[in-house]
């Protein structure tokens, strides 16, 4: 895979996971998030430590089918099969900083953790 591809696939699961995480698509989430993956960050006050499952069950309850996800790549780290991408991304009116750690297995590219934090606002 070129550089060019490389950032291509990393840029299409972002899109898969920030569309897929607002229509709450558990088919897509499941898709790119390894089974043993987690969603970890602060959420109302507490730790949040979610198995993708539990993430996902989240997504399915808090989903929105009319609305259109937001999201924005900040940054793209890539070292050989592993990658790191910095987001900003929209999820029930919430605006979030987002880092997903992936793992390129089998030829594709997918997410072994997100960790987040909470803004106020939008960029």
């Amino acid at each position: 895979m070129t550089n060019t591809e490389t950032i291509a696939a990393i840029t299409d699961v972002v899109n898969t996971y920030a569309t897929a995480m607002v229509s709450g698509e558990r088919a897509e989430l499941e898709r790119v998030f390894f089974e043993n993956s987690c969603e970890v960050g602060h959420y109302e006050g507490e730790l949040l430590w979610n198995s993708r499952d539990a993430f996902i069950r989240m997504c399915e309850d808090g989903a929105d089918k009319q609305a259109t996800a937001w999201w924005s790549i900040r940054s793209v780290s890539v070292h050989g099969d592993i990658a790191v991408a910095h987001l900003e991304d929209e999820w029930a009116g919430i605006y979030f900083d987002t880092v997903l750690t992936m793992l390129c297995h089998e030829g594709a590219w997918r997410v072994v953790s997100k960790v987040y934090r909470i803004k106020t606002e939008r960029g």
